[in-house]
């Protein structure tokens, strides 16, 4: 009898810990094997920074993915690649938060500002009833000027993060994005990165 209980007793444990495996894994984002690179948000917080970096000239060059590796998401311990240009989407995130504060993007004859990328990621933990997760990003910016000689060098990191009862592939881009908007705004903000810039414009 107690046999029978005993194994009774282990079938029940066995089954439960099904169930509530595939509820978790339920709970987790549907993301597949790669995870298209994210664009970077509008941060409008950016005009009230315009009086400082109005008329500003400046070329924004090559920003090299330097990642130690392609890792863009960990979801519960498994790891999904990116698929994109992440320099590319860097770039044209600097441009336009430069152009939304007021500067002026320059091809040619001013100080410019280039760099790498060395972290974008996020890691995501689904639970119940909340699932959670954070994002990074992390930029080397150089400043060069219009002769190409290096006048300062920087680093940035930009931080978000999520609780949702429902994450998905949507969500978890968003985040990646608004990290990586935090971190070029960071940039865009610095005192010294600006008064280089100025510094190169009178140049």
């Amino acid at each position: 009898m107690l046999d029978r209980r005993f194994h009774f007793t282990r079938i029940s444990c066995f089954l439960t810990a099904l169930v509530l495996l595939g509820f978790f894994s339920g709970c987790a984002p549907k993301i597949g094997l790669t995870l298209p690179v994210p664009s970077v948000p509008d941060v409008p917080s950016l005009q009230d920074s315009a009086d400082t970096i109005n008329r500003l000239r400046v070329h924004v060059g090559h920003f090299q993915d330097e990642r130690l590796d392609s890792t863009m998401v960990t979801i519960d311990g498994r790891d999904v690649g990116s698929e994109g240009a992440v320099d590319s989407v860097v770039q044209e995130g600097f441009m336009r938060y430069f152009t939304d504060s007021g500067a002026s993007v320059a091809v040619l004859d001013a100080p410019s500002i280039e760099g790498s990328v060395k972290e974008w990621s996020a890691n995501v933990d689904p639970s119940f009833p909340t699932s959670t997760a954070s994002a990074v990003a992390k930029l080397a910016v150089v400043v060069r000027d219009s002769r190409a000689h290096p006048i300062y060098r920087g680093t940035f990191t930009g931080e978000a993060s999520i609780k949702h009862p429902m994450l998905g592939e949507e969500e978890v881009r968003r985040l990646l994005g608004q990290a990586m908007g935090s971190a070029i705004e960071a940039a865009v903000r610095d005192e010294e990165m600006i008064r280089q810039l100025r510094i190169g414009n009178l140049n």
